[in-house]
């Protein structure tokens, strides 16, 4: 076959000059006169699947796949689109392995075999424009591509890591880079940074700015990355169990201590997305109506507040969860238990409408009954006793489809 000139399907039974053929197949299709920009504009409107696949088509069209230009112009038109809503749903039980599941913007399940199983005993420290950065119990990272199922591993840092290291994972949209902040605990004045295609790790020094606010601080929730800032709360030992916000800047690799207004932070509030913009929540006292606090800007540290009362009867959930707003304006919320299958609620703030979806759910959690006791985490009860068996998290996300290609050979990691 010859460059511009690909063998495809079809019903039709005459070849590319208008022929006839005998096997149904048309040949020889060229399409060297068609404008490269215009071929890029349309596959760019189609599924990361559908473009894995055309890449065999012929050596232009993986190679235009596989171009950073391409690959931003797809990710541009995903962001544009209704996003799937993913879940990760993990058991800290050994035995079980943790699972991706999505759904679409219309609750619709994907299919079971879209369904990603990461390795036992791995911990996910962040998941940015369909990339999630997961770490083993060996410390070895890597970063996985949930469109593509391609991976690539990082190199191990200069200093080795320790038990009481953090790990975070984000994405700055100004230079539209992925890296990757390594908080060295035995060294309060460094912190390391990888950035993602990059060959080794950089060491960064940070005297103005004193992170741990003691000798003894543990951060106790996942980190959120919003706008290319990752925030994360610290609850410090040394400020009587005060819990504090703290920021990272990931393009000018800055840190901040957030003044959240009023109260403060408390052990129920939470990290979200809302319309864009940081937001703090706490559980909703009487079910249906949640405060929140919206950092609308990072810089000037502006916050406003806001409440969102969603319209759930006493039969939907007694205890929800708000989890953000999807591409559509909609917001999200998790059911407070599960059993067999995992309910979501979608609500339109301005019809006030509210939908349902069911997502069934990964083996593990079988048919036995879940119940939230904390956050997103939840407990497995026996059935007469009510004795805790096995504890879960549900994590919800956006997941936008992403093609940046992660290894040369395009091998995948599932």
């Amino acid at each position: 076959m010859g460059k511009g000139e690909a063998t495809i399907e079809t019903g039709a039974t005459k070849s590319s000059e208008g022929h006839e053929s005998k096997n149904g197949r048309v040949q020889a299709v060229g399409y060297d006169h068609i404008p490269q920009d215009m071929v890029a504009e349309v596959l760019a409107k189609l599924p990361a699947k559908s473009l894995m696949r055309f890449r065999c088509v012929c050596k232009t069209w993986s190679s235009l796949i596989r171009d950073p230009f391409f690959v931003k112009l797809h990710q541009n038109q995903s962001l544009n689109k209704p996003c799937k809503t993913g879940l990760l749903m993990s058991s800290k039980h050994q035995l079980f392995n943790s699972h991706f599941v999505f759904a679409d913007h219309e609750g619709k399940q994907a299919l079971e075999e879209d369904t990603i199983s990461i390795p036992k005993s791995s911990n996910v420290l962040g998941i940015a424009n369909g990339l999630a950065c997961i770490v083993n119990d060996k410390h070895c990272i890597s970063v996985y591509n949930l469109s593509t199922r391609e991976s690539t591993t990082i190199p191990p840092p200069p200093q080795e890591i320790r038990f009481q290291d953090r790990l975070s994972f984000g994405f700055d949209p100004l230079a539209n880079e992925y890296k990757i902040v390594k908080f060295c605990a035995h060294d309060k004045e460094q912190f390391e940074i990888f950035t993602l295609g990059a060959e080794r790790w950089r060491r960064i020094n940070r005297k103005h700015y004193n992170f741990y606010g003691g000798t003894k601080w543990y951060d106790f929730k996942e980190a959120i990355c919003v706008n290319g800032v990752i925030y994360w709360m610290v609850k410090s030992m040394a400020e009587s169990l005060k819990i504090n916000l703290h920021s990272f800047d990931v393009h000018g690799e800055k840190f901040q201590k957030v003044a959240v207004p009023g109260n403060g932070l408390c052990l129920f509030s939470d990290l979200i997305q809302i319309e864009g913009c940081l937001a703090v929540i706490q559980d909703s006292e009487c079910g249906n109506k949640f405060k929140l606090k919206m950092l609308q800007d990072y810089h000037n540290n502006v916050w406003t507040h806001r409440i969102i009362d969603i319209p759930l009867g006493p039969k939907d959930v007694r205890y929800p969860t708000l989890a953000g707003t999807l591409g559509t304006g909609e917001i999200l919320i998790l059911d407070d238990h599960f059993s067999g299958c995992f309910r979501l609620f979608y609500s339109d703030m301005r019809s006030k409408r509210l939908r349902s979806a069911k997502i069934a759910l990964p083996s593990f959690f079988g048919e036995n009954k879940w119940k939230r006791y904390y956050a997103n985490h939840y407990s497995q009860t026996g059935e007469n006793d009510g004795s805790w068996l096995y504890s879960a998290s549900v994590f919800s996300f956006h997941h936008v489809e992403n093609i940046l290609p992660l290894k040369e050979d395009g091998q995948g990691f599932i």
